[in-house]
């Protein structure tokens, strides 16, 4: 099942303002457990998905560059997603760096930062079908 994005300024804002967040050297992560009542448009957003945004920065990297890191995070997110628990908002951001770093260095630090927030099973790793 494809994954619900966050669109909206104002969602982004309040993952921003009233979750939690982990920083590692590649990535940071945001993350928001949505309350039952949440609506958007005048329509409830289900509890059962995970809705996610995804943001690389404008000034270091062209338009390819920022759609390829955005890309890498979304199929890091996707080999975990079945091990994360619903109801989050949660948004990946490319920290700036000199170069894109590769998948296998994205995917190892979303595993280790998804567990610093406990939304990931010590216990679990990608490696698993």
């Amino acid at each position: 099942m494809k994954p619900t994005m966050l669109r909206f300024n104002y969602e982004f804002s309040r993952v921003y303002k009233r979750g939690s967040f982990a920083i590692g050297r590649y990535l940071t992560i945001h993350c928001f457990k949505r309350f039952a009542g949440l609506k958007h448009n005048n329509t409830r957003i289900p509890t059962d998905i995970n809705r996610l945004g995804f943001c690389a920065n404008k000034k270091q990297l062209g338009a390819v560059g920022r759609n390829k890191a955005r890309r890498l995070m979304r199929e890091a997110y996707r080999s975990l997603a079945r091990f994360i628990p619903v109801g989050y908002d949660i948004v990946f951001t490319l920290r700036s760096s000199d170069e894109l770093p590769s998948y296998q260095q994205i995917a190892d630090e979303m595993e280790k930062l998804l567990k610093k927030l406990k939304l990931l099973d010590t216990d679990v790793s990608r490696s698993q079908n």
